[in-house]
């Protein structure tokens, strides 16, 4: 495998087809993917046998799904040269998704792991992907998707650090554009919104997105506030054919 690949595993939540979904993937494939020696896609879709009423695992039946998932992953991954590309939670289903070299032997190696768990109903496919479709169209999260999951990881870098997220702080958010009179129709709403500008810059060798401001408001950082204050000025970002590329701020400790 490539040397540049290292293993980045997170997870997003998402809506597919009206559904709430969680997906659980590799990012760190993205770099190296479509992988020629693992042309073929693995899809094991597992019903779940207590299913929360949002489609999700329950508490109860999580453990054994895990268990499941490592027995499989065991027999593929060594013994057909397969990799671990991600699963999919949604709608009382636990959907597993492999890549692999051809082989007659992938579906029966599956097969013969679900007989030790002859309570679970199941289906597996084996299909050539040689594009890696279902991975970059599926399970890999879109810009808004990608934006979701940094926050969480600023915000639990903020919380190792001893962080009081609820207390209100200058956080500075950075978005880019590609004219002059979109940025300014941008500021002009996100001045209603209570953002000022702290800086603004024109990078002439960026032909795509040469201005860029920094827009500064007082916010707490919870994960629920930093959703809310990123959605709102990601969607506004987009009115005026802009790119919001994420925020920063100061660690702040105790009450105040």
């Amino acid at each position: 495998m490539n040397t540049e690949y290292q293993p980045n595993w997170d997870f997003y939540f998402t809506e597919l087809d009206g559904s709430q979904a969680s997906i659980y993937l590799d990012l760190g494939l993205n770099r190296i993917a479509p992988l020629k020696d693992k042309n073929y896609l693995l899809t094991v879709i597992l019903t779940m046998n207590d299913p929360q009423e949002n489609g999700f695992s329950s508490n109860g039946e999580s453990e054994k799904l895990f268990k499941i998932e490592d027995k499989i992953a065991d027999a593929l991954i060594e013994p057909f040269n397969a990799i671990f590309a991600g699963r999919e939670t949604c709608d009382g289903a636990r959907i597993f998704y492999f890549y692999a070299p051809k082989s007659n032997g992938v579906k029966k190696s599956v097969k013969d792991v679900m007989k030790a768990y002859s309570d679970y109903q199941f289906e597996v496919y084996f299909e050539e992907d040689s594009k890696w479709k279902q991975y970059f169209k599926h399970l890999y999260p879109t810009n808004y998707e990608m934006h979701t999951i940094m926050n969480r990881r600023v915000v639990e870098n903020l919380r190792s650090k001893g962080d009081n997220l609820s207390v209100p702080r200058d956080v500075d958010n950075y978005i880019f554009f590609k004219k002059e009179d979109q940025k300014k129709k941008f500021l002009k709403e996100a001045e209603k919104m209570g953002y000022r500008l702290s800086s603004e810059r024109t990078d002439e060798k960026d032909s795509d997105y040469p201005l860029s401001v920094r827009l500064t408001k007082q916010l707490p950082v919870t994960y629920h506030d930093v959703l809310d204050f990123t959605a709102e000025l990601y969607d506004l970002a987009e009115q005026y054919d802009g790119v919001y590329d994420g925020w920063e701020t100061k660690v702040i400790t105790g009450k105040s």
